[in-house]
């Protein structure tokens, strides 16, 4: 190993001891914080909209109202655009027979919005789910070491075995130092992705609501 930060040190405890966690480290926590920054601003972003959708007199005046950066919205403007292609492109004049069509749409953007937040989870996953069984795998090799160790000088003193365990000990501590992190920042960011995919649901069905009492009554959605 090509060792960054010495033995037994508390930094070295956090952060690991060789190049390979740091590099390993350096990968997840800037996974950790891209995302981090991405779901926050698109929730913050979906919370804007949706506080000028609730005060909406007609679907032109939450459209209006543009928020770019919500995934909400971007929902909103594709149902809209769909309904618009639908009505030939001008007044809205939506027939019922063509809803099915407009939840398709908004469904399809629901997914395509889904997946851009969802970017970059499976590295998360992958490391939360890999760490551990490297560690494992170095703790194994640090104990043979320790027994080969003990066969090459014929002795089972502390001072024969001691670098083997340490080594198998300070693995497995670096594998659950990444682990752990990565593993809580995959289920926060899961929960966050799950609360803007409901908010885009809400409002396909909402939005869709409103183009069927339109679509069976005449009046302006």
């Amino acid at each position: 190993m090509l060792a960054t930060l010495p033995r037994g040190s508390a930094i070295g405890m956090v952060f690991g001891y060789d190049l390979f966690t740091n590099l390993v480290m350096a990968a997840l926590w800037t996974v950790v914080f891209h995302k981090r920054r991405m779901i926050r601003d698109a929730l913050a972003a979906n919370r804007t909209f949706l506080e000028r959708f609730k005060s909406r007199r007609t679907i032109e005046d939450s459209f209006a109202a543009a928020v770019p950066g919500s995934p909400v919205f971007q929902v909103l403007a594709e149902g809209l655009a769909e309904a618009r292609r639908l009505s030939g492109g001008g007044a809205l004049d939506v027939q019922p027979e063509v809803l099915p069509n407009i939840q398709a749409a908004m469904e399809r953007e629901i997914a395509e919005q889904g997946e851009t937040l969802s970017g970059r989870l499976v590295s998360l996953a992958t490391i939360a789910a890999v760490s551990p069984l490297i560690g494992l795998l170095g703790t194994v090799w640090g104990i043979m070491i320790a027994f080969v160790d003990i066969k090459r000088f014929g002795s089972t003193s502390i001072q024969v075995v001691a670098p083997g365990i340490a080594e198998a000990l300070i693995t497995t501590i670096a594998g659950l130092v990444v682990a752990i992190p990565a593993s809580m920042a995959y289920n926060a960011f899961v929960s966050g992705i799950r609360r803007a995919t409901g908010q885009m649901e809400n409002l396909s069905s909402e939005f869709l609501g409103d183009i069927r009492v339109h679509a069976v009554t005449g009046k302006r959605p």
